[in-house]
């Protein structure tokens, strides 16, 4: 069976490079033939995560943004990993129903991919969207894919790419003064009470949602008391998006820098990526975050900071 291979865009903008212009990249180039190579066989399967969409819908130069967007839908095909939510919510329910002994159907091979492209920020419900597409148009969408994407990426009205990117660095900005505050006040303290910490912030923001799941199940949960302590403490530990998010974000705090809008985009991609794919090549700083918290072996991800480790 192909592996799932995850690339950061550091590794798209470098394919990108090789396919504008082998003669002036030729290690790009090479690494692009190895990848494009490797696809023939049928040895991966590269799908973009929505870090990889906005990073390259923030692209201001249109020619530049183009030969992103071509090298990415052509090797990714048009497939995103699903959004964090769908993604959580069925790993969360399947924790839980062996959990419970309740019984449950299976997740199917590559369930947490979508082949559209929309679905890396959520499932597509009229509910959820607040409109509804009409069947001939998604049936457009699931014969083409890439070139759906592909479209999006570059045919699109600039001033609404303009304001999407506006909102989303500003949303950025708000975060990022939250997760400075909360830095300041744990800052002294060791590295096994901030995991705790955090684990109970990531049950305060989610208790709505785990509630939900619970239900969903048929488990009578009104409040965090009908989850149970035990079970309190074990969610953020064993649900891997939970797990992947807690031993990352407590390692990204610890370290003297400032926190970046960029780190907040390479935590949505890691939090998804690492415990689903089979092969995740980033950045060496979040590589290696990865590798002290021992999220490699944890998930049985080959963790590699470059395309020459293929």
């Amino acid at each position: 069976m192909a592996e799932i291979l995850y690339l950061d865009q550091n590794a798209w903008v470098s394919l990108a490079r090789g396919a504008w212009d082998k003669e002036r990249y030729p290690q790009d180039y090479t690494r692009l033939v190895k990848v494009v190579e490797a696809l023939q066989n049928k040895r991966y399967i590269v799908p973009l995560s929505f870090a990889n969409i906005y990073e390259t819908l923030k692209i201001n130069d249109p020619i530049r943004r183009a030969n992103m967007a071509r090298t990415q839908v052509t090797i990714s095909q048009g497939q995103v990993f699903r959004s964090r939510r769908r993604i959580l919510s069925d790993l969360l329910g399947a924790y839980l129903a062996d959990k419970f002994r309740i019984a449950h159907e299976p997740l199917d091979d590559h369930w947490f991919l979508s082949d559209l492209w929309f679905e890396a920020v959520a499932d597509y419900s009229p509910d959820t969207f607040g409109l509804a597409l009409s069947s001939a148009f998604l049936d457009q969408m699931f014969s083409n894919p890439a070139g759906m994407l592909f479209d999006y990426l570059t045919a699109g009205d600039e001033e609404v790419r303009l304001e999407g990117v506006r909102c989303f660095s500003a949303a950025s900005f708000d975060l990022i003064a939250e997760i400075e505050a909360r830095r300041a006040i744990v800052a002294a303290e060791g590295l096994a009470f901030r995991k705790r910490a955090y684990g109970a912030r990531l049950m305060i923001d989610e208790l709505d949602f785990i509630l939900a799941t619970g239900q969903r199940l048929g488990l009578g949960w009104k409040n965090v008391r009908d989850i149970g302590s035990s079970l309190v403490r074990s969610i953020p530990v064993d649900v891997p998006i939970f797990a992947t998010e807690r031993e990352l974000a407590i390692r990204l705090e610890d370290q003297e820098r400032p926190i970046v809008e960029n780190d907040l985009r390479d935590m949505s991609a890691f939090a998804i990526t690492l415990p689903l794919a089979d092969i995740v090549i980033g950045e060496k700083a979040f590589i290696n975050l990865a590798r002290q918290a021992g999220l490699g072996t944890t998930f049985s991800t080959r963790l590699l900071t470059s395309i020459d480790g293929l």
